[in-house]
């Protein structure tokens, strides 16, 4: 760790998981610390114990401080949380929030409070990445409501990261601040021969069409039904291939091995096995031949795109032509219009239909490529350190 001169003070992070752990919110946090130390903050990080020091990479380990001490997120961590932001000394503790991250425990919602009745003088913030509710009990619906705003009336700022939740979080009486996230991912420049090789490692002919899908194997991101729509595709006589790119399962959300096993389960009773293509993890670098590798990238979210989603913000910042599903009203600006084309969630037979679009019409794909990455351009971590930096010195 470099002597890191911090004339705006000291900033700790609070994530559930971070680098190596594989995860959009521990990589975010990366990402924005990392941003932070180039505006003047010391910012160090209080995670999980598997994210072990000695597997972090030199970006990490040149800017940020580490403090993975968490075994449990359960109400043996609140100990281990004061002692180290005693020892930290922070001027701000900052919640990165997301309820699978944290095992779905409510644990993390009563940490501000505690730290409001402790530490009064503190600054204290929470980001919310998004607002699915913690397990309590069966039946505890209303009480799981209340323990996920909980912690928003007991901070000094509150953060969401799209016009959805910042709307929802207001109607709550709560004042956010709406800040975009960015993309996790950093691209890559690849040659066309590269590509090409790639390709034919993973055994997909020169002349097929290539489907990319990229993130976790999670039930909201529609995973089976591009499975299903690639089957429609080829019913059809187009020559296609699916590239699912990436680590499938994450760190933070045991469904989604479940859903794994029934997507893979599709695809064989589909008779698709030869056309799907698993990579596994890749780097930043295998993740840029990838994107470069397919003519379009579909993510199909049940609850419609959402610059919130990390898998989009890293198809748009490799200027990928990206079908997605329909945005809620309150998400969509018309940038985000412009730069995706849209169908119907949960419609395998829409899905086909927008994928054969693009296949079908390269100068309208061109163009989506050229507006994702117009787009991405107003993502930058600089611009979103800036905006945090901004939200702090208030």
């Amino acid at each position: 760790m470099k002597n890191i001169e911090a004339p705006r003070g000291r900033l700790c992070f609070i994530t559930g998981e971070f680098p190596p752990m594989r995860g959009g919110v521990g990589d975010y946090t990366r990402e924005l610390g990392i941003a932070l130390t180039h505006l003047g903050y010391e910012v160090h990080v209080i995670t999980h114990v598997r994210a072990h020091t000695a597997d972090q990479d030199e970006r990490v380990a040149s800017h940020l401080h580490v403090h993975p001490i968490i075994p449990r997120w359960d109400s043996s961590a609140l100990h281990l949380l004061i002692h180290a932001i005693r020892k930290i000394r922070p001027r701000i503790v900052h919640i990165q929030y997301q309820t699978a991250a944290y095992h779905m425990h409510p644990t993390i919602n009563i940490f501000p409070w505690l730290l409001k009745r402790g530490m009064p003088n503190l600054s204290t913030a929470i980001t919310y990445h998004d607002l699915r509710e913690p397990y309590l009990f069966p039946k505890a619906g209303p009480l799981r409501r209340w323990i996920t705003y909980f912690p928003a009336r007991q901070v000094r700022w509150v953060i969401a990261t799209n016009r959805e939740d910042e709307a929802l979080l207001r109607s709550k009486g709560i004042a956010a601040v709406r800040i975009p996230i960015g993309p996790n991912v950093h691209p890559v420049p690849v040659s066309a021969e590269e590509v090409q090789d790639w390709r034919r490692e993973l055994g997909i002919p020169d002349r097929a069409a290539t489907i990319g899908y990229f993130g976790f194997l999670n039930r909201s991101k529609g995973a089976l039904e591009l499975v299903r729509a690639v089957a429609l595709l080829r019913e059809r006589g187009q020559d296609v291939h699916l590239i699912m790119l990436g680590d499938p399962l994450g760190a933070s959300d045991p469904t989604n091995q479940a859903y794994l096993e029934e997507v893979k389960q599709a695809v064989t009773n589909l008779g698709l096995d030869t056309r799907i293509h698993w990579t596994g993890f890749l780097d930043d670098r295998g993740l840029s031949l990838g994107f470069a590798a397919c003519d379009v990238i579909a993510l199909p979210y049940r609850d419609g795109a959402s610059l919130r989603r990390g898998t989009l913000q890293a198809a748009l910042v490799h200027g990928a032509a990206i079908v997605s599903t329909r945005p809620r009203v309150s998400e969509v600006g018309a940038d985000l219009k412009e730069a995706i084309l849209t169908v119907e969630p949960q419609d395998p037979l829409a899905l086909a239909q927008g994928i054969a679009a693009l296949l079908n019409d390269p100068e309208r794909a061109r163009r989506l490529r050229e507006r994702a990455r117009a787009l991405s351009h107003t993502f930058t971590w600089d611009k979103i350190a800036q905006r945090h930096a901004e939200v702090y010195e208030q």
